[in-house]
């Protein structure tokens, strides 16, 4: 397992240890699968903000009962957040993954985890067979995030240069930028975090070989715009890193979009172009 390093004092055995005890006390519940640390205790780091992140799975008849007394929510104990969610185990294991239920968060946050009970091997066999990144998911989420960094740094950042909107050239660079990072953690068929809180995980903690362009990617955030000039530098450096790690754009600027648009309309049925066109 990784360990996630940020400032300040690291309470992951304090956290573990308190985990353990409550999950021991727990898996003697009738109808208790198993229990699963995530959250911080999976990625190796517990501070002051961290809740201790337990996913208790019980038979499906028994979660209303169960997370009566156990999914409360909100509580704080010898100064840690406990955050104890109860999920029927057969809902888990009847839903495909990729889906709604298995979504990329869901298996980011269940592979960043640590088993603390277990019936059977139900629940490892159940992480075995959901956290999964199948190609064709990888291909969509390329393909997604591929046009929403051509859409943010090519068309919008263009047509408000135009229009001559600082605040809004910033914007599509910072939407721009998310969509990179997205767009890298694809590639690497890295899970996406949860949003916006872990945007950075994978790249200011080198779990991806792009964490080298960390310098680059960070400017819009770090460095304020005040001039259309610096927006437009950055916006170059960007296009540039597209380039290098393999982000392609179907036009190079707004008058390109504008010309496809206007073959678009030539190709559109003349009942289209009836009721279109005045």
């Amino acid at each position: 397992m990784k360990k996630v390093k940020y400032k300040g004092k690291n309470r992951y055995n304090e956290f573990l240890s308190a985990a353990k005890i409550i999950s021991k006390k727990i898996s003697k519940i009738e109808g208790v699968v198993g229990i699963l640390a995530t959250g911080g205790i999976g990625r190796g780091y517990c501070d002051d903000y961290s809740d201790l992140d337990l996913i208790v799975y019980v038979d499906d008849k028994r979660v209303k009962k169960i997370e009566k007394y156990i999914a409360v929510g909100s509580l704080i104990y010898k100064d840690i957040a406990l955050d104890t969610p109860v999920e029927s185990y057969q809902r888990a294991l009847k839903h495909r993954s990729p889906s709604p239920y298995w979504s990329q968060v869901m298996r980011w946050d269940r592979e960043n985890s640590q088993i603390l009970f277990d019936t059977e091997h139900k629940i490892e066999n159940l992480l075995k067979e959901k956290l999964v990144y199948p190609d064709w998911e990888q291909k969509k989420l390329l393909k997604k995030y591929n046009e929403g960094v051509e859409n943010h740094l090519k068309y919008n950042f263009e047509m408000w240069e135009k229009r001559g909107s600082l605040i809004n050239l910033a914007d599509s660079l910072i939407k721009a930028t998310e969509y990179i990072i997205l767009w890298i953690y694809a590639k690497n068929k890295k899970f996406q975090p949860y949003l916006p809180k872990w945007l950075f995980y994978y790249l200011e903690n080198n779990f991806v070989p792009e964490a080298k362009y960390s310098d680059i990617i960070k400017k819009v955030y770090l460095n304020p715009i005040k001039k259309i000039i610096q927006a437009k530098r950055i916006r170059t450096e960007l296009i540039e890193l597209t380039k290098n790690i393999g982000i392609k754009f179907n036009y190079e600027n707004l008058k390109d979009i504008f010309k496809q648009d206007g073959k678009n309309w030539e190709k559109a049925s003349e009942k289209t172009k009836h009721y279109l066109s005045w």
